[in-house]
């Protein structure tokens, strides 16, 4: 049975995943998962740890790389990657005589900095759907990112320097790969460096980069968290064009520049959208399909379409299922 409240919780053992709320053993899939709240025991890569380390002081921590099965009482257990960001993952969860997946937040596009979601067929799967409706779909990565070194070409010929805004973990290291790639000088805000700096203990190579000095930006890319745009330091840099990166193409663009004072906007997603989720879907073969987040009762309808017995879980709920 699994318990579907504020996280999904295998009944019948103590173990949660993604739990938003204090438990007493959680699976955390990623260091990006909303409204985090520290467990007393909890299970995630080595990477996730290292990102949440002062979040989870007082958690009792049980580090497991990617592909390593345990015993988790009568459970066995794996950890696979998810294809998110740095150290995202997926846990498999055999009970002898069926097998679950929880997805957490997958992706299946190749990221400068993270392998694509490992698949395989399970009977119950459990899975975020965020972005599971037709309009969301994506190119690649490295098709989405060259429009904004366009953007920074042209923004350092007008003898002005490029303000890139980004969330500090995840695609904000995505990006910097790629610009170090392409030669380029990166100025990072303390917030981004030090994730960068996290990036690096795991063998993640970069390019030239240094933290943010408002002394030394000339010929430099700015990268800030967005929240930043209106810090003294940021408004003082007299000559700069600003490109906010959101995740996904949205009607409000023109909203999201005036918030945040940006000249452009730019799509780059590392998440799955509507038609990597349905490939996911057909790669794992699942019997159930139990979906959560937002879109789930629209995505479950796709999938019923397709044959598939998927039901949307949007209110807490307890279902039978192993």
């Amino acid at each position: 049975m699994i318990e579907y409240n504020e996280g999904i919780h295998l009944k019948g053992t103590g173990l949660w995943f993604d739990s938003k709320k204090k438990a007493g053993l959680s699976f955390i899939s990623n260091a990006n998962i909303d409204k985090f709240t520290a467990s007393e025991k909890i299970i995630a890569t080595p990477e996730t740890i290292k990102f949440l380390d002062t979040k989870i002081k007082k958690s009792v921590v049980l580090a497991c790389p990617y592909f390593r099965p345990f015993a988790l009482g009568n459970l066995q257990v794996e950890l696979v990657p998810s294809g998110h960001m740095l150290g995202s993952s997926q846990m498999i969860v055999d009970k002898g005589d069926k097998t679950l997946i929880y997805s957490g937040d997958i992706n299946l596009k190749k990221l400068p900095t993270q392998e694509p979601a490992y698949t395989r067929h399970c009977d119950i799967l459990v899975m975020k759907c965020t972005y599971g409706l037709p309009k969301y779909i994506s190119p690649s990565f490295y098709e989405s990112i060259e429009p904004l070194i366009k953007f920074i070409n042209e923004t350092l010929s007008l003898d002005s320097t490029p303000v890139i805004l980004v969330e500090p973990v995840g695609k904000a290291q995505d990006i910097i790969k790629v610009l170090g790639e392409n030669g380029f000088k990166l100025s990072l805000h303390k917030s981004i460096y030090k994730a960068t700096k996290i990036y690096e203990e795991f063998g993640i190579e970069f390019g030239d980069y240094e933290l943010f000095k408002p002394t030394h930006i000339e010929e430099k890319i700015v990268i800030i968290p967005p929240d930043k745009m209106e810090s003294n330091k940021i408004k003082n840099i007299k000559r700069k064009r600003a490109a906010m990166i959101i995740e996904w193409d949205a009607e409000e663009k023109s909203a999201i520049k005036s918030a945040f004072k940006a000249n452009e906007t730019f799509t780059l997603s590392n998440h799955a959208g509507y038609n990597e989720l349905l490939q996911y879907v057909e790669y794992v073969s699942p019997e159930k399909v139990y979906l959560i987040d937002k879109h789930a009762t629209e995505f479950a309808k796709t999938l019923q379409k397709r044959g598939y017995k998927a039901i949307p879980l949007e209110k807490p709920t307890q279902l039978n299922l192993l």
